[in-house]
């Protein structure tokens, strides 16, 4: 029946686990190089991203096994489509069906396997996306979004999603509206900085979509910036670079981006299968970026696809705010950015025709500008309007996960009540109206050690809580975050002599300069908590990275078998074996397999580790599939 409705689905999916540590550093995110801003040529609107990952804290505890999960989602539908959102899981766009044709446009998994791929770790293949934050899978991409509808003044309804995005202090918004007669889906998205200071602003909302052997990526560019994991920025030409057509992306040997520099006023990209049927997505020239991400057909690209994806392949087609995900956009104090995105059904008569023929066909069969831009001032003329959406009912306990840190927000004074994203301030959980005290009393409970918060506004309530331990080691998170590392790890030095605890002790290793003192760091900051595998992991790896072999064996040895088992830690004990020419034990672990969950995307471990091995048993056995996750096109051991 047309209109929104909220039901419940059942989909397989690994559990998350309970929160890791924080992340005190920017991950391995890919910085801009000098040579990369230069060849991008990038504006005085071009602004740095956010030095570290605070206040986030892994989600790195799953261990790859599947459930039957049940997860709440949005459903939106009319006569030509069907689109489907996932409110648990970032409001994740996860299906959208052509109902004249039965084709499901988007890429969808046999499950949802967890992997490490996003800012906190844990990231999943398929549907739309919506990454708000910084380079890299947005933080909110496994948490729950608020949710409500409002009228479109239409006689129909508009989904409206929102959260607290809590690293850039940034409201994001997104309403989804399927007019009763529309052929396409429109988004519209508002990310409003509410603040006082300006801060870096990154969107790219990621579209996975079906991949075949005939699957052809169309788009209005006959350049591109592209990027290999092997290679560094470069410009290549579209539709062919160094003799091979780059727009089938099962015909890439390796993995690459493309980020195409755009010709026409309004942005779009399509994906088309052999048959001509297929997504196109365009948007108001706000949102200028578009890309393609392709795994490639190599060994690698494949053992990612299954990790990912079972017998289901995929590729990206990506729109953003910037050229490329290496820039990131100036979103001044009180200032917001909206723009409108259109995602339409194709259908195209040879998709194998000339390039420039193909091009100019789609821009002038699929994309409609007049709709997208009467649309877009349709939806941006609801803000004037001033209608309050009616918010889902959840529980107490649900309502605070969704709402409980933008609502925190607004109870401290740090920003005003919105009518437009109303979070419930009637429902926090222990962490947060933990913070709320302090923010209104200046005491800190120690509910709050391994917490954070971060801006101006809590470094200026933690400057006035009372002193203490506590005080110095959460003034000095928020102080890191802000770039001020110097005067917080003095914080924490103090903290350290007043009340040792195992997160002052993180915190003092990670931001020392010294291998070594990092390493010894974590040794003793595991000591005082063996119980938190996260720093037992961080205290073996940077044991293993500056060559204290024997130390981290004896750490190793002293674990308890179920910590011995987790799969990393049988990782990092085998190139410990192998390192001091354990072979018996290396051989036992190696031949086993090793299986690592939280493998992250381009780590190229398992492969040395298995080059490593071979030298020391004096063999020359080629890598086999189940460590092989190069994204090049034949990995070599002589890269090693």
């Amino acid at each position: 029946m047309p209109g929104i409705r909220f039901e419940t689905a059942v989909i397989p999916m690994t559990p998350l686990g309970e929160l890791g540590e924080l992340i005190l550093d920017g991950g391995d995110r890919r910085v801009p190089t000098a040579a990369d801003l230069e060849l991008l040529q990038v504006g005085e609107n071009h602004m740095s991203g956010p030095p570290t990952l605070l206040p986030y804290r892994y989600q790195d505890s799953y261990d790859g096994s599947v459930i039957s999960s049940e997860f709440n989602v949005a459903i939106l539908e009319n006569q030509r489509l069907r689109a489907e959102f996932l409110l648990d899981l970032g409001g994740r766009l996860w299906r959208l069906t052509d109902r004249r044709s039965g084709r499901e446009l988007l890429h969808r998994p046999e499950r949802i396997d967890l992997a490490n791929l996003a800012l906190r770790n844990a990231w999943f293949a398929g549907g739309v996306e919506w990454n708000l934050g910084t380079t890299g899978h947005w933080g909110l991409t496994n948490e729950p979004v608020a949710a409500g509808t409002l009228p479109d003044g239409r006689g129909g309804r508009i989904l409206r999603m929102w959260a607290y995005e809590r690293m850039l202090g940034v409201t994001w918004r997104l309403d989804a509206w399927l007019p009763d007669d529309s052929e396409s889906l429109y988004t519209h998205i508002l990310l409003e900085n509410p603040t006082t200071r300006d801060t870096p602003v990154y969107w790219w909302s990621n579209i996975a979509i079906p991949q075949s052997a005939s699957t052809r990526v169309i788009v209005d560019a006959d350049s591109a910036f592209h990027f290999g994991y092997a290679d560094a920025l470069d410009v290549v030409s579209v539709p062919e670079y160094r003799g091979r057509d780059i727009t089938h992306p099962q015909r890439q040997t390796s993995g690459a981006d493309y980020f195409y520099r755009i010709r026409s006023r309004i942005p779009w990209i399509a994906a088309v299968d052999g048959d001509g049927l297929g997504i196109c997505q365009y948007s108001t020239p706000e949102l200028s970026g578009r890309k393609l991400f392709t795994w490639g057909s190599g060994m690698g690209g494949r053992s990612w696809q299954r990790r990912l994806s079972g017998t289901r392949r995929y590729a990206e087609i990506q729109a953003g705010l910037a050229p490329t995900q290496l820039e990131h956009l100036h979103l001044s104090a009180g200032a917001s950015i909206r723009f409108t995105e259109c995602y339409s059904p194709v259908v195209i008569d040879n998709p194998e025709d000339h390039w420039e023929a193909l091009v100019a066909h789609t821009a002038r069969a699929v994309v409609n500008p007049a709709r997208l831009e009467e649309a877009s001032a349709h939806l941006t003329s609801l803000e004037q309007s001033r209608v309050v959406p009616a918010p889902l009912k959840y529980g107490p306990e649900e309502h605070a996960a969704r709402e409980g840190w933008g609502a925190l927000e607004v109870l401290a004074g740090h920003r005003a009540a919105s009518w437009a994203t109303p979070f419930n301030t009637d429902a926090l959980n222990a962490e947060q109206s933990a913070w709320l005290k302090a923010a209104r009393t200046g005491q800190l409970d120690p509910i709050l050690l391994g917490s954070a918060m971060i801006g101006s506004d809590w470094i200026a309530v933690l400057r006035r809580a009372k002193p203490s331990w506590l005080r110095d080691y959460l003034l000095g998170i928020a102080l890191h975050a802000a770039g001020y590392t110097h005067e917080a790890r003095a914080l924490w030095r103090k903290s350290e002599r007043t009340h040792l605890t195992a997160d002052v002790l993180r915190a003092l290793a990670l931001t020392d300069s010294d291998g070594e003192a990092r390493a010894l760091g974590l040794l003793r900051a595991h000591t005082l908590a063996p119980s938190r595998h996260g720093i037992t992991i961080e205290a073996l790896t940077h044991l293993l990275d500056i060559g204290l072999i024997d130390k981290a064996l004896t750490l190793i040895d002293s674990l308890p078998s179920a910590v011995r088992d987790l799969p990393r830690v049988q990782y990092l004990e085998c190139v410990g074996r192998v390192r001091a020419g354990h072979l018996a034990r290396a051989r036992e672990l190696i031949e086993a397999p090793l299986i690592l969950p939280d493998l992250r995307e381009g780590d190229l471990g398992l492969e040395r580790l298995w080059w490593d091995y071979q030298r020391l048993a004096g063999t020359h056995d080629p890598v086999p599939e189940a460590y092989a996750f190069s994204m090049t096109t034949s990995p070599q051991e002589e890269r090693y």
